[in-house]
């Protein structure tokens, strides 16, 4: 049975918790979710990507952490949003359909704990253009989206967030404002939502470090009962993969501790043995992001990270609630209008 593509698809609730649960995902989710809208289904095996000499190994399911992926994970969160400015290019692939859409774009990061970051991608997925723009100057933080020529349009008060929330609730010990949206968002969640371990591997002919991330139950449950859904959604990931550079790139003499590729998979896939054993091969291949040609930049001034919002007929969606919530600050009403203006 065909989806009509007239209708609001992008908008369905268990959608938009998904979108809301993991921020740096929603762009290449809403294109999977466009794109399935066309086609008649998808088959999960289709989707699966094959094994290449690139691709990171799956090592199974743990059900703790590893504290020296933990570490690292910090380290480089740390490093990202605190360290030198750079800027690097973006290849996003995300498999749906049974056909692979490709996007390209940028990721600009001032450092320097700042705040300030800039992340554009476009893709074609051969019904339309899509486009995302993740800005922040270090007060403001903007989310454009534009999927199948539907605009949305959220906001977060970063600098609101760093003055209600006590320092003795921080993340990681680091200011708020500074984990909002880009890859430090991404690499939060799979701090708190995943179990994390830590493994190597082989890409390009370079050394990296790979942390795999197997989404927690207690977190799965959640996701479920939230959305009302009884089954799990097809373009959730469960499983994250993120190497990260242990030498610089040879052509930039930049990139050290930075992520170069991040995997987003679903369950693994359990094959039945003779013996009566069953192994696993890898889950599907939702997207993959790949962030080259790293180089070191001057801090660019704040200004250059400011968002001017031509799509004054949108509606603006101001998330700052919402954050604050995910540190535990409840705001009162007044407050809570106070967000709108």
């Amino acid at each position: 049975m065909k989806s009509d593509r007239h209708i609001p698809i992008l908008m369905k609730p268990s959608v938009k918790l998904i979108m809301n649960r993991f921020t740096c995902f929603l762009f290449c989710l809403a294109v999977a979710v466009n794109a399935a809208a066309q086609s008649d289904a998808v088959n999960a095996s289709d989707a699966e990507a094959e094994t290449t000499q690139n691709q990171m190994e799956v090592r199974g399911t743990e059900l703790t952490s590893d504290p020296a992926a933990k570490e690292l994970l910090v380290r480089v969160i740390k490093h990202m949003v605190g360290g030198p400015a750079f800027d690097a290019m973006v290849r996003e692939t995300v498999h749906v359909s049974q056909h692979d859409v490709v996007g390209v774009g940028s990721y600009e990061q001032a450092g320097g704990g700042t705040g300030c970051y800039h992340l554009q991608l476009s893709m074609h997925d051969g019904h339309g253009k899509h486009s995302l723009r993740q800005i922040s100057d270090g007060r403001l933080a903007w989310t454009r989206n534009e999927i199948a020529g539907v605009v949305s349009l959220r906001r977060v008060d970063v600098a609101r967030l760093d003055e209600w929330i006590r320092p003795d609730s921080r993340a990681l010990g680091l200011p708020p404002r500074l984990l909002v949206g880009g890859w430090a968002e991404l690499l939060l969640t799979l701090n708190n939502d995943y179990h994390v371990k830590l493994g190597s591997a082989t890409l390009s002919e370079q050394k990296v470090l790979v942390i795999t991330g197997n989404l927690k139950p207690e977190v799965r449950q959640t996701v479920l009962a939230d959305s009302g859904r009884g089954e799990w959604p097809e373009l959730y990931p469960t499983e994250i993969r993120v190497a990260i550079a242990t030498q610089p790139d040879p052509k930039t003499g930049f990139g050290k501790w930075l992520p170069v590729r991040m995997e987003f998979r679903g369950d693994p896939i359990l094959v039945p043995e003779k013996d009566g054993y069953t192994t696993s091969k890898n889950g599907p291949l939702i997207t993959l992001i790949e962030i080259y040609s790293l180089r070191s930049i001057d801090p660019p001034p704040p200004e250059r990270f400011r968002f001017e919002n031509q799509n004054a007929e949108v509606d603006i969606i101001n998330e700052t609630d919402r954050y604050m919530r995910a540190y535990g600050v409840r705001l009162t009403e007044s407050e809570r209008r106070s967000l709108r203006r």
